[in-house]
Order: C-alpha cells, then structure tokens, then sequence
C-alpha cells in the first residue's frame, strides 16, 4: 500500500530492546494490512519480538497511533557477583560498660569471641552466570558472568569441599585482619599466675581466670585477659590487655602493651600502652601513651606520678586537696621523648669528649712547634686530628636531630586535658611548655593555643 494515504514511523529504544510504531492516518477510507505493518517494521530492521496481535488490532481500528510498543527483545542479564557472609562478628571491639551508679564494669566486655572446631565462620552464595538478550533487531547480546570472591584464611581454618564454607579446624578466638580469617588458639589458666604455673609465654591468647602475682611474668602475642589484679608482675602483650578487677602494682610491676589497655585501676605501676588506655583511677604510676588517656567512672582519678599521653586526656579528678605533685604530659610522641632524651646525653657526652681532645690537640701541637722531630707527638697529632674531626661530623649530626626534635616539641598542638576537677600541685607539659596550677580548677581544658598554654572553662 502506498503511504501518501498514511504516515508511519518506527522509534527504537537506545538498547535495541523495544520498538515504537505510530501510524496517522491522512484519508479515513484508508484501509491498512499486516503486510504493510510487517514492510514499515522490516524497513527499520525490527524482526524479532513483533507483537502481531497488536498488529492486528491497529488494522482492525484504522485509527492513528502513537508510540505503541510493536516489538519488545529478550534483555540480557549480567550474573551476580559472589557474595561472602561472615558468621562471626568482623569489628569485634572490647569497651566497659559504666553502669546507672557510675561504676565501670570491666568484666563484662566480650573481650573473647570463642569459636569451636568445625564451627562454620563464613559462608559464601556463588557467582551466578550471565544471560543472553536478544534486541529487537535479532541481535544477540552477550552478558557479563559474576565475579567470584575467594575466601582468605589464615591458620586453623579451612575451606569446605564444595568451596562454600569456611570452617574452623581448632577451637580458639577468631581474628580478622582485613578480611582474612585466622583462628587464633587461646591458653586459659583457671588459677593464679605464681608458684604453681611458672612464667607464662604464649604465642597466642592467653586468658587468666585469676591474678599475676608478683615476681611472675606473662608474655604473649595476642590480646591478654586477666580476670583478678596484677601484683608486682612484669606483663607483655603485643594485642590489647584487659586486666578486669585492677594493677596493684607496688612499684615493680611493668606492663607493655601493644594494643589498647583498660583496667579497673592502675596503682603504682610502669605502664606503657601503644594504643589508648582506659580506666577508673591512676594513682601514683608512670603511665606512657601512643593513644588518648580517658579515665572515668564513679572517681575518675588521676593522682601522683607522671602521666604522658600523644593524644587527649580526660578525667574527673586530677591531683587531690592534699596537693600531691602530679605531672601530665600531653601532645607528646613518646619515642621522641626518648630519643630527645637519649640524643641531650649523647650530645653532651660528645661535648666534653671534644673538649677533651681539642686540648690534646692543642699541647701536641705546642710540643711540635718545640720538637719538629718528635715523631711520636706527629702521629698522635694527626691520629687526634682525625678523630677530631669524625667527632665535630657526629656533634654537628646530632645537634641538627636535636634542633629538629625540639622544633617538633614546640610546635606541639592539638592535644588538651579536660577534668572537672584539678587541684593545685598539677603540672601540665605540652611540648616544652609548662603549665602549673596554683589554685583549684574546675570544669576546664587546659591545651596550647598560638604558642602557649591556657586553660579554659568548658
């Protein structure tokens, strides 16, 4: 049929997955047949999918249309990436809980997820494959298969024969390094570390379901629980320590920690953490933190000794009425308190050693300008001379370090202490300023602002 008695055209969605037909009719006798539908749609190349029953009823009616769905493909499906579902909990965090009265529970903190052998730690739903679309045009369309994700597993575990499953092969504590699963084997004591265990060292976790009595030591390369006090003990952990009922340290216990540090109290005691540390009271200790200091709960007390921390540090209670010397350091990296410390002592070691020989220097030289052939003098001369100026190499050296490290010690900011309460005979270090309190302080923030240090009311 000729279409100077109708207009049509065909619209193809930009996936080649349906096509649109509009007819308008320009003589109402006009009388249209399939075969013209079919020729207009084959002109465009629209072969597959025709809906002829639509056809039909546009030929039956004789009416103008416009953008009818005429044909419609097959669309192709992407597969659908593996998806991995851990059964155990990922983040697994460790904090007390202050209860309505202000105490701190230290106990009660699933400090240990704990799994069984042959208990399934991760299941994964497979990649599904792709499937084919076919457009409206009789192309096929390829899709794109999913993407597997293959499980990562460390010691004592394994992967179920079908490939689905992650499986412990020991009982023991779950660690999660990124997502890859490893089953840490955990050592639980049920009585005192003392006479009847020996020193405890342990490559994994240790749990001690009692205290560390003095003169003993536990090493350990995992997190460390101890459920009693430690005593006079040295404790080595390179995870996190938990030590629930407290540290009655009688000045020799020595605590190193890897990780974050939370014990009910620590009395005198040397501790250093290279996380943050929390706890209900600090009394009397050196304490050294990589992290913050928060100290809270019902007395929420910092008191005597010397406290150093890199970030902030809170508490409720600094010092006491009784004007007990306490010192805070904050701001503070403490390995570079150390090396500044240890480079002030080798500088002035260095300083007297070449002062020392810059005199010898001096009477050799003396005694050649007498004695041109006292060949002896000569070649300690030149020995002196030599080391001399080795020497003058390592001071210069060194002074730049110490320079640079002082540098950074001043121009330390950030870090603050906050307490309700600070009593007169507290000493605030930031960087190589000082802050001393003279009279009671409460309800402030003592920081470094512009260069120098202020307290301020919160």
């Amino acid at each position: 049929m000729s279409e100077d008695k109708f207009h049509a055209s065909v619209k193809i969605s930009d996936d080649y997955y349906k096509a649109f037909l509009s007819i308008e009719f320009l003589d109402s006798k006009t009388k249209l047949e399939p075969g013209d539908v079919q020729k207009i749609l084959n002109e465009r190349n629209v072969t597959y999918g025709i809906k002829h029953n639509i056809i039909q009823e546009i030929c039956k009616q004789s009416k103008d249309v416009y953008d009818v769905l005429i044909a419609e493909g097959i669309p192709h499906e992407n597969g659908k990436n593996a998806e991995i579902e851990y059964k155990i909990e990922k983040d697994h965090t460790t904090k007390p809980q202050v209860l309505e009265d202000g105490r701190v529970d230290f106990k009660n903190i699933g400090f240990v997820e704990m799994i069984k052998e042959g208990e399934v730690l991760a299941t994964k739903k497979p990649a599904t494959k792709a499937k084919q679309g076919t457009t409206v045009t009789g192309k096929v369309i390829k899709g794109r298969d999913g993407k597997d994700s293959a499980f990562k597993i460390g010691k004592n575990c394994k992967i179920s024969p079908d490939g689905l499953s992650v499986i412990s092969e020991s009982d023991g504590s779950v660690l999660m390094q990124g997502d890859k699963l490893t089953i840490i084997k955990v050592l639980e004591i049920s009585k005192d570390v003392g006479v009847e265990t020996g020193n405890i060292e342990f490559h994994g976790q240790v749990i001690i379901n009692g205290n560390v009595t003095s003169g003993y030591s536990v090493e350990c390369e995992d997190d460390l629980l101890i459920n009693g006090v430690v005593e006079g003990a040295k404790i080595k952990s390179n995870g996190n320590i938990v030590v629930s009922r407290g540290i009655q340290g009688m000045d020799t216990a020595d605590i190193y920690c890897g990780g974050s540090l939370t014990s009910n109290f620590i009395n005198s005691a040397t501790v250093y953490s290279r996380s943050d540390i929390e706890a209900a009271a600090i009394m009397n200790s050196h304490v050294r933190c990589d992290g913050k200091i928060v100290v809270k709960g019902k007395k929420g007390l910092i008191v005597g000794g010397d406290v150093s921390a890199k970030g902030d540090v809170e508490a409720n209670v600094v010092g006491s009425e009784l004007g007990v010397i306490t010192s805070i350091k904050i701001g503070v990296d403490i390995e570079i308190i150390e090396e500044l410390k240890n480079l002030t002592g080798e500088v002035k070691e260095l300083m007297d050693m070449h002062n020392k020989l810059d005199k010898s220097l001096k009477l050799l030289k003396h005694k050649i300008e007498k004695n041109p052939n006292d060949e002896r003098s000569i070649i300690m001369y030149k020995k002196y001379t030599q080391g001399f100026l080795d020497m003058d190499t390592q001071l210069t050296e060194k002074r730049q370090r110490l320079k640079m490290l002082n540098e950074l010690m001043n121009n330390i900011r950030g870090a603050s202490l906050k307490a309700r309460k600070i009593f007169p005979g507290t000493r605030v270090k930031i960087g190589s300023g000082s802050y001393y309190v003279k009279k009671q302080l409460s309800q402030v923030a003592i920081s470094r602002v512009d260069g120098e240090i202020v307290a301020k009311v919160l």
